[in-house]
């Protein structure tokens, strides 16, 4: 098995964005030639000196551009030679212009629990008919299998919460945090997760239900209770480490 090399620290340039680039530099040197099978994430992990959901976005970023492919239950492996490096170009562009949905996932944790909280307390009828319209627009895409739409909704429902605290200050933050799961590499991640088995949206609407049902009862703790619930399968579904 070839060793993976520590990963220098650097400042312009995403963690993920540079172990891409040392997986692409051992395809194109044929040390992993097409159909072998890459180190499984940890072990990769451990060689480059780097966290998990690092070396999990770099290979997402692959298999959106077709380099890498996961095979559910097997492995992860190189799907298609390196021809030019367009593909690297392809790549780096992808992870660049991403923030980690990692990290997003941790701020929204960090702080749409005080925005439900305070949505609870202030929401009127209209508000929580508002949320609940959000979800049924969001839950209807998921019964189609657009799971593109699906996840774009996202935004929407979530910001319908904001929304019912009244405080603008609030919504523009949460319309900022939330603008970064329309990122490519969100929304790849998500969807190719719902692809390979389209039973597993259905975990995903139930929380969601439980969350537009908290409001309709007006009970902020099983509100934030699913939420927590929302975010950390989300956690599970795009690095299995919730």
């Amino acid at each position: 098995m070839r060793q993976f090399e520590k990963i220098p620290q650097v400042k312009f340039k995403s963690k993920s964005s540079i172990i891409a680039e040392q997986i692409l530099q051992l395809i194109r040197t044929g040390q992993y030639p097409v159909s072998s099978k890459l180190p499984p994430e940890r072990i990769i992990a451990e060689q480059m000196g780097v966290s998990r959901p690092s070396v999990r976005e770099a290979i997402s970023a692959l298999q959106i551009v077709g380099v890498l492919e996961t095979r559910p239950g097997d492995g992860t492996y190189i799907s298609k030679p390196l021809i030019s490096d367009h593909l690297s170009s392809q790549v780096t562009s992808i992870l660049e212009q991403s923030d980690s949905p990692y990290e997003i996932i941790q701020a929204r944790k960090a702080i749409e629990s005080g925005v439900i909280h305070q949505a609870i307390k202030l929401a009127t009828d209209a508000d929580i008919q508002n949320i609940r319209t959000a979800w049924n627009q969001k839950h209807e895409k998921g019964l189609e299998g657009d799971y593109d739409a699906y996840t774009k909704r996202g935004k929407d429902f979530h910001l319908s919460i904001a929304q019912a605290t009244g405080n603008s200050l609030i919504v523009a933050i949460m319309d900022r945090l939330l603008s970064f799961t329309n990122q490519p590499l969100w929304r790849s991640m998500r969807c190719r997760y719902y692809e390979l088995n389209p039973k597993r949206i259905e975990p995903m609407m139930d929380v969601h239900k439980k969350i537009v049902a908290a409001f309709e009862e007006r009970n902020a703790e099983k509100a934030i209770q699913a939420l927590e619930e929302d975010l950390d399968t989300v956690l599970e579904q795009l690095y299995n480490m919730a």
